[in-house]
Order: C-alpha cells, then sequence, then structure tokens
C-alpha cells in the first residue's frame, strides 16, 4: 500500500505496473512537467509517463520486476521536489479553523470593550468569577480554587513564553 501525503501527492490508483498520481505542483507547472518527464524517462523499468497539468494528473506504466512501485514513488516525490512538504508537519483543517475563529472572537470582544478587553482575560475573568463565587457558596477544594488558577494561567500566560 502506498502512502498518500495529504495535500502534497496522492495516490489515486494502483495496479500491478500502472500508478496513477495526484499532486497540485504540476498543476499549470510546465517547467517542472518537461524536467519531470526528461528525468522519468531516463528510469530504467519506465514504459511510459503521461502527465496532466490542468489536473495535475500523472500516469506511469512501469515494469514491477525491474522497479518496485514503493521505489518508483518516493523517484516521484523526489523528481517533483516535494519530499520537504510530504514530510513537513502541517496542522489540521479543524485546528486552522478553531485557531481562525478564536482570532475573530478575540478581536471582537476586544473592538466591543474599546480595547479593555480580549479574549484570554474576558475567559480568565469568567474563571475568577465562578472561581470566588464557589469558595465563597462552599468553601471546599477544589472546584473554586481549581477556576482560579486557571484564571491566573491564563493572565500569565503571555509572561512565560
Amino acid at each position: 500500500m502506498l502512502q498518500n501525503f495529504y495535500g502534497v501527492i496522492q495516490v489515486k490508483h494502483y495496479q500491478n505496473g500502472r500508478l496513477r498520481l495526484q499532486t497540485d505542483a504540476l498543476k499549470e507547472n510546465l517547467e517542472l512537467e518537461q524536467e519531470f518527464l526528461n528525468n522519468t524517462r531516463q528510469l530504467p523499468g519506465i514504459y511510459s509517463v503521461k502527465v496532466n497539468t490542468i489536473t495535475g494528473s500523472i500516469l506511469i506504466y512501469f515494469d514491477e520486476k525491474i522497479i518496485e512501485s514503493s521505489f518508483l514513488y518516493l523517484i516521484v516525490i523526489k523528481l517533483l521536489h516535494l519530499e520537504k512538504e510530504a514530510l513537513k508537519n502541517k496542522p489540521g483543517k479543524i485546528k486552522i479553523l478553531l485557531k481562525q475563529t478564536f482570532e475573530a472572537v478575540d478581536m471582537a470582544i476586544y473592538n466591543k470593550s474599546k480595547g479593555y478587553l480580549d479574549l484570554k482575560t474576558a475567559v480568565a475573568g469568567i474563571f475568577a468569577f465562578y472561581g470566588i463565587k464557589k469558595l465563597r457558596k462552599i468553601p471546599e477544594l477544589p472546584a473554586g480554587a481549581t477556576l482560579l488558577w486557571w484564571a491566573f494561567i491564563f493572565l500569565s500566560e503571555g509572561k512565560r513564553k
């Protein structure tokens, strides 16, 4: 089984001696296409290579007795200069979406409060308020103290970095 590198290069189909890949690196990149075609045609065991620069699709027919599919896949990644991008640690889409959402909420709170509050200060204030309220109502630990500790951590986090 050949590994996909989502967002970099994907194996669309693999059958004995036939490998179809898709990558955005080749979309409308005629210079890279020519370089790739010239280099792959020099490899032993390659029967034909077709590239579609509109879709970024690569179709390779090869002899598996001469060149193994996983090795060919690694060669393709190297020839397309994708090895750094494929192995780079990337954040997930949900993480990016959450970060953008928090940044938007932060900006909205900052603007609405005319610069007095930001999201961290508001959350720390809420934790502090409920922590004090809980400690006054039921002076048992750790519930109220925990909320106060969280408020402290929120407010002091920027100082430790």
